[in-house]
């Protein structure tokens, strides 16, 4: 089932992030804030991709590996933003907050 854009998901991508304060920013809802969580994945060593098909926006995170992309997780929405939150919902329980602050 997918997250409605809003507080759930948006706390829901702080957790991934390794930050439990609530309320979380609003990170499926803003392109601004959505703007700053791909800068932080990235700086985090994720690869971000984000295309829109019509009127569905789709957002791949991936690692380098040696030369090569590994996918990790994606997620879609009918905005950037959203998509963005999806996919770091989906990303392996694994915690990548390590480099994030």
């Amino acid at each position: 089932m997918l997250q409605a854009p809003g507080p759930g998901l948006d706390l829901e991508v702080a957790r991934r992030l390794g930050d439990e304060t609530a309320p979380a920013p609003p990170y499926s809802t803003d392109s601004e804030t959505a703007d700053r969580l791909i800068r932080r994945l990235e700086q985090m060593g994720l690869s971000v991709t984000c295309e829109q098909a019509g009127p569905i926006w789709h957002c791949s995170l991936a690692i380098l590996i040696y030369r090569s992309r590994e996918r990790l997780a994606t997620g879609a929405g009918p905005t950037r933003a959203v998509s963005v939150c999806r996919a770091v919902a989906n990303l392996p329980s694994r915690s990548f907050s390590s480099g994030a602050r």
